[in-house]
């Protein structure tokens, strides 16, 4: 993008079909800033395993961050015989760059990162499911 120019539209595709979605926060106050979350978004086939999936954590690293070997490894797999837990744990296990500051260490941030993963993903699989 140019310094003269302006964004006058943004388009996001919608998925169609069997599909959930969650974002979970862990703040300490209301109104502050996410010690860690998640946001999680998946699709489902008739057969009820994942077609498509995205994982997202943030309050981790500088900017948001996906899980993209979690989400290649849940592909295929049936939606309701995943463990929350192993998604949430696989999600913050290599993060290399999580903040320790007056929040939280790293290891407390990684702890309720994965612990927002879980949750956030027991919501969308419930509501994938339920359609």
């Amino acid at each position: 993008m140019e310094p003269d120019e302006l964004v006058t539209a943004v388009t996001f595709p919608v998925w169609r079909g069997r599909c959930g979605s969650a974002i979970e926060e862990f703040t300490r106050r209301s109104g502050d800033f996410a010690v860690a979350g998640a946001a999680v978004a998946l699709r489902v086939d008739a057969d009820e395993r994942i077609e498509r999936c995205a994982v997202t954590v943030f309050g981790m690293g500088p900017t948001p961050i996906r899980a993209r070997t979690v989400e290649r490894e849940l592909l295929g797999r049936g939606a309701s015989t995943i463990s929350a837990e192993e998604v949430g744990r696989n999600a913050t296990a290599h993060l290399d760059a999580v903040p320790s500051d007056g929040h939280g260490t790293a290891g407390y941030r990684r702890r309720v990162g994965s612990a927002m993963v879980a949750r956030a993903w027991n919501r969308a699989v419930k509501e994938a499911l339920d359609d």
